[in-house]
């Protein structure tokens, strides 16, 4: 029964660690068809356009830029296309769902981000 447990614990720690771990892949923003590839850099975490709708997007530009783990988050910078502003961001990434925290002053907005299964 103790082993049982103890399966069942480490087996629940593996979930809970690998839902917060940052993963390579698209994500889509759902907003104006943007998707983003995320990437690693010098152990940071990065994510560029790859597609969008919106004409003040740039393919190839990162939106995020530098995340780094801090905990159970993941904190960097967000670059908001339609504000051109790079905005402090906090990532709580799952495994098809990255929800984002961004701050600009007092205000937060909340993303949710899917990944893209094509």
């Amino acid at each position: 029964m103790n082993k049982l447990i103890l399966v069942i614990m480490i087996s629940l720690l593996a979930i809970s660690t690998r839902a917060q771990e940052m993963t390579t892949g698209v994500w889509s923003t759902g907003e104006d068809n943007t998707n983003i590839e995320t990437y690693q850099k010098d152990g940071l975490w990065y994510g560029q356009i790859i597609s969008s709708d919106n004409p003040k997007a740039v393919i190839g530009t990162d939106i995020l830029i530098g995340f780094k783990k801090e905990k159970e988050i993941w904190v960097g910078k967000l670059y908001a296309v339609k504000r051109d502003k790079t905005l402090d961001a906090i990532i709580k990434p799952q495994k098809d769902e990255m929800n984002i925290t961004v701050s600009a002053g007092l205000f937060k907005k909340q993303l949710s981000w899917k990944r893209d299964s094509n």
